[in-house]
Parts: C-alpha cells; structure tokens; sequence
C-alpha cells in the first residue's frame, strides 16, 4: 500500500524536517530566528500571510519591527510562534485570521532538538489509538482462540480458573524439588569416600560380632556331635548280660566308660579353644 493513500497531500504528520548546514550557519535556535528557520522547511505556506509581508520588505529594503501588528492588517493563512523555550522546543501554529482580533487554528507545528515536526490532530489520535487496541484484542482473541478447551455437551466450553498464588507456589516447590534432585543426583555420582562434607561414619562391628559367635556355637555343637558319633562307632560291641542285684545302689562306671568321657571333654575343650583363638584373629 502506498503511503500517500493514507496521508494526503498536504499533510506531513509522518515526516520530519532538519537542516544541519542551517544550523552551523546561523547558530542554535532562539525566538528571533526560529521562523526563518521554519520557513526553509515543506510545512511552510509561501502563500500566507507572512510571505507576502517578506516580499514587500525585500522591494523597500525596510525590516519589519513588528511582524505581528503588521499581520493584523491582513485576512488569511499565517504564522506565529506561540510558544518558545529556546534553544530546545518552540511551538509554531498555522492559523486563519478572521479579523484583527479573531484567529482559528488550523494546525500546529512543534520544533524539538532542531527538528520540525507535524503536531497530530485529535481525530488522528483518537484512531490511532482505537487501531491499536483493536490490533491488541484481535491478537489476544486469536491467542485465545488457539488455547480453547474441548467442547463437552454437558459442560460446554469452561476455562480452567485457579490462583495465581497457588500456581506460583506451585512452581517455587516444583523448583526447589527440581534442585534438589539435581543435587542428590550429583552427589550420588561422587563417591561417600571423596566427599569433602560428608562425616566420617563409625562402623558398626556389633553385628559381626554376633554373626562370629552365632558360627562358633554352631561349629562347637556340630564337632561334639560328630566326635560322639566316632566314639560310638569305635567302642566294640559287648553282650548284654542280665545282672541281678539284690540293693539298689547303682553299679559303678567301667573303667573304658569313664576314660572315654574323659577323652571326649578333653578334645571338645581342645576344639573350643581353638576357636576362640580364630575368634579372636578375626577380630584383631
């Protein structure tokens, strides 16, 4: 689209004007020269008023003192500075003079840093503001429009609505949760032995301990069980013979029978004492 469609050809709202050569020439702006400088610009009229007063000044060679009491002597277009705060920012309005005393505006210019610009009418500032928000809600509809839920028949369209505040929570807790995996992973990477805060951790020997004497116990009954069992194989076998005794005092122990017990105490003393030994090595 072409921009003169949008603008006509009188209007220079879009554009700018600034001559730097001007400027070095004659120095910063001030309420004297700020018009000449105006009028080298396209926002100038040469039809107004004022250029017609210019050019009969240039025909008699005399300067005008006064160029606003010699503009109420015309009817038309002209110029006049309405505000000035030099060097920075003047205030130039195009008006119509009706009469002496009575003017309409019909537009106003505005010169900030050097530079002439076109000051906007209200209806161009009301659209454009009314463009503007009408682009937001189109773009905000259209997001919209991609993130609506599934119609249901029973509920139809319904929004999710939740607290911002429990969201936030939610997302802080599910951060916090996030670091602290990261920082478990990383530490179960490292060995318990090559971290630099993790404590000296005491072993515990108590279960050992019980696990050792829980075998030796085992081991003593299992070899007195076994060292029984060869003693019987090894005693000969004897003939029962039936005795009468007329008293009930008990017979006394053959001589074989007491030696052998006293064999088998003697080696399961051996066996237990060996073991206390390995015990003990273990330990150390």
């Amino acid at each position: 689209m072409d921009i003169n469609d949008l603008h006509p050809p009188d209007d220079y709202s879009h554009r700018f004007f600034i001559w730097h050569e001007w400027i070095q020439a004659n120095g910063p702006l001030t309420s004297e020269n700020v018009f000449d400088y105006f009028a080298t610009s396209m926002f100038y009229d040469k039809q107004s008023n004022n250029q017609v007063l210019r050019m009969q000044t240039i025909h008699t060679g005399v300067p005008v003192k006064d160029e606003a009491a010699e503009l109420r002597r015309f009817t038309g277009v002209e110029f006049a500075v309405v505000h000035a705060q030099p060097p920075a920012f003047f205030v130039i309005q195009k008006r119509e003079r009706l009469s002496p005393d009575e003017v309409r505006p019909l537009a106003a210019y505005f010169i900030m840093n050097n530079r002439i610009y076109q000051s906007p009418d209200v209806y161009t500032v009301l659209s454009n503001r009314l463009l503007t928000s009408l682009s937001a809600l189109q773009s905000s509809l259209d997001i919209l429009r991609k993130h609506r839920p599934d119609y249901t028949p029973r509920t139809g369209f319904i929004w999710p609505i939740t607290d911002p505040m429990l969201s936030e929570e939610a997302h802080k807790k599910g951060q916090e949760t996030e670091s602290d995996a990261m920082d478990a992973a990383e530490d179960s990477e490292v060995p318990p032995e090559k971290r630099a805060d993790a404590p000296k951790r005491q072993q515990n020997n108590m279960l050992l301990l019980n696990a050792m004497r829980t075998t030796a116990a085992h081991s003593k009954m299992s070899f007195s069980a076994s060292s029984m069992a060869l003693a019987t194989e090894s005693e000969p076998e004897t003939p029962v013979t039936a005795t009468i005794r007329s008293s009930a005092t008990p017979a006394p122990a053959s001589q074989d029978q007491a030696t052998l017990k006293r064999s088998m105490s003697q080696e399961a003393m051996k066996g237990a004492s060996s073991k206390k030994k390995k015990k003990r090595a273990l330990v150390h």
